[in-house]
């Protein structure tokens, strides 16, 4: 079973720009545990912007600039650092179109799971060389979570300079939250909280977290530095101790097809329909699967074909969901009003709102 661990920047970097090789050494320590226990790994590490430009001072170079700086200081760190523990390590640098183009997403499916077949880690970043040009994930929790639905799984570990989510952050009432097993659970927990350099924050954790959790994954928030944070993930015993909040993954009657992963993990609608109100009120029944039914469509928006993923939103241009076209824009057009003539089967349909 895969584990994906998340790093966040705060964790590897100094305030001077300086990589923390102590906690190199910790999470590649934890690396070799997670392995000889028939893991297979992924890491998702943040960390190069930060060691690139605060290092040498360039406050003004380009993001990207600051990432090609970074990227092969932090990269020789850990490849340094994991060959004393006899692990080889390889370079990933994605963007979002790695994901959301369904050629390229097997492909890296592809190559991620012949490395971890033979016990190589992949160190996966998003590729801040090429910021401002190619589409960016909003945060290195989001691939990690990504990533952790590709390859279905078994635990998410986001490592962060907090140790879990908490209620009332920043306040004296403030609680960690030690264990959320309901969707609803995170509507009232607030989303303003940094934990680190990065782009990250609460809220894209969470957002990318109910993603996770809608596929059946166990996710953990905890705080990197913990020297039983990977351990701790296999012993349920004495929760309120853990040095994380543990998120657990919906179960699931059977295993998601490939395309449904996709979907979650990062395809991208290119195309959008509007519906009635009633229409929108049936999809967004997550009790009730149903297929969008091209006599609700009222408008049309883009140019798509049949197999295009395409977003589907209400009246108030919210979306409600996104899935799979079987038909193109023109067809949908052209029948409008029909009945029983199927846009967007359930199967291929995934509810966001």
């Amino acid at each position: 079973m895969y584990i994906v661990i998340k790093i966040g920047s705060a964790l590897l970097v100094n305030e001077d720009g300086a990589l923390k090789k102590e906690m190199l050494e910790h999470i590649i320590s934890g690396v070799k545990y997670l392995q000889d226990m028939g893991k297979k790994i992924i890491i998702v590490s943040s960390g190069a912007v930060a060691a690139g430009g605060q290092k040498y001072a360039f406050e003004k170079l380009s993001k990207g600039v600051k990432a090609a700086i970074g990227q092969p200081m932090l990269i020789n760190e850990y490849s340094k650092i994991a060959q004393q523990k006899n692990i080889i390590t390889a370079q990933y640098l994605l963007s979002n179109d790695d994901l959301s183009d369904r050629k390229r997403y097997i492909y890296l499916q592809s190559a991620l799971e012949e490395a971890t077949r033979h016990n190589i880690v992949p160190i996966i970043n998003d590729n801040d060389i090429l910021h401002g040009v190619k589409k960016s994930f909003s945060d290195n929790d989001q691939l990690a979570c990504y990533l952790g639905i590709m390859l279905h799984a078994e635990k998410v570990l986001l490592l962060t300079s907090v140790d879990g989510i908490y209620n009332d952050f920043g306040t004296e009432k403030q609680k960690r939250i030690d264990i959320i097993t309901k969707l609803e659970e995170f509507k009232g927990i607030q989303t303003d909280q940094k934990t680190d350099f990065g782009t990250g924050g609460m809220k894209g954790k969470i957002d990318s977290i109910r993603l996770a959790m809608q596929c059946g994954i166990d996710v953990y928030v905890g705080h990197g530095s913990n020297e039983k944070i990977f351990a701790s993930m296999f012993d349920d015993s004495k929760r309120s101790t853990k040095p994380y909040t543990k998120i657990v993954g919906m179960k699931k009657d059977k295993q998601m097809k490939g395309i449904q992963k996709w979907l979650f993990a990062g395809a991208e609608p290119k195309g959008e329909i509007q519906i009635s109100d009633k229409g929108g009120e049936e999809l967004r029944n997550r009790k009730i699967r149903k297929s969008v039914l091209i006599k609700g469509i009222e408008h049309v928006f883009g140019q798509f074909s049949k197999g295009d993923v395409i977003s589907v939103i209400d009246k108030n241009f919210e979306q409600i969901g996104y899935g799979v076209a079987k038909l193109d824009a023109a067809e949908i057009r052209s029948q409008k009003g029909e009945e029983n003539i199927i846009v967007i089967h359930a199967n291929y349909f995934l509810v966001t709102a």
